[in-house]
């Protein structure tokens, strides 16, 4: 063993500590964001005020499709992907492969956005696929999945950090199983109410054991989609395939069958994607197509879980005939056991696996993850409030936990007032990242942590309560427009942000009358003195 001073014991101490707490804290933002993320698809449409068109490739494209197809080069036929935005827009995109300045594969071709109704084209841009304009209706939900999977930092980097945080995560989990010694017991034991800090100990305590197993699952799957994708594709790839990913990709995916390139004209799209809407029933949410002139063309369509379904469904068709050639696996060509593996960590992950219902007990859950998080942190700095450096700290929590949240509804609100500037993107990181930068700033200046605890909830309830109000006023789409529409989502967000900037607001003003409680009542004895 090493031997130290007194003095630089405490420092070892306070450098342990610190970067615990710190790492703590980053932990908090993935699974906030990760929790907050479970619902994108929710958020993305309440960005837009409702759609009106439900399920957009379910309308006639076949007309629109063939059209565009006369529009781009022969060579972009290669491949086609079809999708559409939180607003209900198609995005088609035909492109082929080619090399990039930085001497990797890439899609390179078209990409059209129209309306699939009226087939009328919003925007056409050429070029590789991640140099092309991002889809502004999209900056919101597309920003908080991006925050979530990587903290915004450059790949691989933040893959691997958010994997090294659920590997913490993990061991967080397995370690409190360890030392729960009276696990059940602790699941029904109510907290104390004979002091503050008992009562504090025995919420997180409460919170921790009932949340235990879904944070091994959260850490588990977390970890998985981070170093599979940072780690394991490189790794596969140059020990079996000589460092070359994209054949790793094409053979997980699925060998190609052997090319046929006599020209064949491509089946009735809307026939097709009436027949996968038939089987599994509800339309598809995304469709790619395999060189669509000619006698090889593929069709599949992918939907996402519905229907009490646990992984996402993909069908395959003949794009020459339409024939039915089966469900696709998402893992290589036939079912097996890898296939269902990763489509269950996918729907452990994601929640998904139960509709509405299994996607509000992830957000519950992730938030109860989160709360044990920052409780864990406050207990052990509240051990050391003596201490200016751990009191800093104290205030750095209560930055980090409600900052966030404050960030994020800073950033909706960035989203409302730059989409109508078509300059959404660039509204919602600049929103996000200023906000951070005043609360910081208001951390430093604000030495009472009470006041600022006070304080930040005062702000995330009233930009919870202003972020409904100006969706409204911006948008111009109100309560009464959207009854009926089969937009209920936007009204539903609408409340549950409603209900808990009150909640904020109600807690920010009870702390207020609590702190001016004694000095009201000093001035009270000071004047009765006076007189």
């Amino acid at each position: 063993m090493i031997k130290t001073s007194k003095t630089q014991t405490m420092r070892i101490l306070s450098v342990h500590g610190w970067s615990g707490v710190l790492l703590g804290l980053a932990l908090y933002i993935v699974v906030f964001t990760g929790a907050i993320a479970v619902f994108a698809h929710d958020i993305a449409l309440w960005g837009v005020s409702g759609t009106p068109v439900q399920k957009p490739l379910s309308q006639n494209l076949d007309a629109h499709v063939r059209n565009l197809a006369q529009q781009v080069p022969d060579a972009y036929l290669e491949e086609l992907t079809l999708f559409y935005n939180p607003a209900g827009q198609i995005i088609a995109f035909f492109h082929t492969h080619k090399e990039n300045d930085n001497g990797q594969m890439g899609d390179y071709g078209t990409r059209f956005v129209f309306d699939p109704i009226s087939g009328v084209v919003l925007q056409q841009h050429e070029g590789f696929r991640d140099d092309l304009p991002e889809d502004p209706y999209s900056a919101l939900d597309r920003f908080l999945v991006q925050l979530h999977i990587n903290l915004h930092a450059p790949d691989p980097w933040g893959l691997y950090l958010t994997g090294i945080l659920g590997l913490v995560l993990l061991a967080a989990a397995a370690t409190g199983f360890i030392l729960h010694r009276h696990l059940l017991k602790d699941m029904f034991l109510p907290p104390r109410r004979s002091s503050l800090g008992l009562n504090a100990r025995d919420k997180h305590n409460l919170a921790a054991t009932w949340g235990l197993p879904f944070s091994i699952i959260l850490a588990v799957t977390g970890a998985f989609y981070s170093f599979a994708i940072s780690l394991g594709l490189p790794v596969i790839a140059m020990s079996a395939f000589g460092g070359d990913q994209e054949k790793v990709i094409e053979t997980l995916v699925g060998i190609p069958e052997a090319e046929n390139p006599q020209t064949a004209t491509l089946t009735n799209l809307d026939h097709v994607i009436a027949n996968a809407t038939e089987r599994y029933g509800v339309a598809p949410d995304f469709a790619s197509i395999h060189h669509l002139s000619r006698a090889d063309s593929k069709i599949i369509l992918f939907h996402f879980p519905a229907g009490g379904t646990l992984t996402p469904t993909q069908y395959q068709y003949s794009g020459a005939t339409g024939e039915f050639l089966g469900i696709k696996p998402q893992i290589g060509t036939v079912e097996s056991v890898g296939n269902t593996t990763v489509g269950v960590i996918a729907a452990l992950h994601f929640g998904h696996f139960a509709g509405w219902i299994s996607r509000v007990i992830w957000l519950a859950l992730g938030l109860s993850v989160c709360y044990v998080t920052i409780t864990g942190i406050q207990l052990w700095v509240q051990r050391r409030a003596l201490n200016p450096l751990w009191q800093r700290l104290g205030r750095t929590v209560i930055v980090v936990g409600y900052g966030l949240p404050i960030a994020i509804a800073a950033s909706a609100l960035g989203f409302f007032i730059g989409l109508p500037l078509e300059k959404s993107t660039a509204a919602v990181t600049n929103s996000f990242v200023y906000t951070c930068v005043l609360l910081c700033l208001l951390g430093v200046v604000i030495q009472n942590a009470d006041r600022l605890l006070g304080l930040f909830r005062g702000l995330l309830g009233s930009t919870l309560l202003i972020l409904p109000l100006t969706r409204m006023a911006l948008s111009d789409v109100y309560w009464a427009d959207l009854y009926g529409t089969a937009n209920n989502t936007v009204m539903v967000l609408d409340i549950v942000l409603m209900l808990a900037g009150g909640w904020y607001v109600y807690q920010a003003t009870r702390i207020f009358f609590e702190q001016n409680k004694s000095s009201w009542a000093s001035t009270e004895m000071s004047g009765e003195v006076t007189e």
